[in-house]
């Protein structure tokens, strides 16, 4: 298995945080990894609430399906991912500081098949994938940011 695991400050406010990574509609916005990423079904956000999430790695495309698994307002959220190659078990923490919003990600990595057996090489990569996805968020969050005094 392989872990990443990563932490940022945005100047966006908790909630707004929460309410955005937590819904992983968003997710092919700031993850530069996801091709594609849409809800299934309707109603709002919540425990239980699946996700089609394309995976780019290289030149495959890899189809997942993320579910919340846990789901604490403006606190915590846990999502499973599946797919025919991969397990992921994300999980995003936000807490309130007086700059903003830190947001602590990690993910757990299990790869099936050839590919559990390659891994620990693709680790270093993976390790940039995190990284690369963290920084996306909260660029993502002060690119939505509303202008101070709206």
């Amino acid at each position: 298995m392989t872990r990443l695991h990563e932490q940022i400050t945005t100047r966006t406010p908790l909630e707004e945080t929460f309410g955005y990574a937590a819904d992983f509609t968003n997710l092919r916005e700031w993850d530069p990894g996801i091709a594609e990423s849409a809800k299934i079904g309707d109603g709002p956000v919540a425990a239980g609430t699946q996700f089609d999430v394309i995976v780019s790695f290289g030149a495959r495309r890899i189809p997942m399906v993320y579910t919340i698994t846990e789901f604490d307002p403006p606190n915590r959220v846990v999502l499973v991912g599946k797919g025919s190659s991969l397990t992921a078990v994300d999980e995003l923490t936000f807490a309130k500081v007086p700059e903003g919003t830190v947001i602590t990600y990690t993910a757990d990595l299990k790869f099936k098949g050839v590919f559990g057996l390659i891994a620990p090489l693709m680790s270093p990569t993976l390790k940039t994938i995190g990284r690369n996805a963290i920084e996306g968020l909260a660029e993502a969050l002060s690119t939505n940011e509303a202008p101070a005094g709206s």
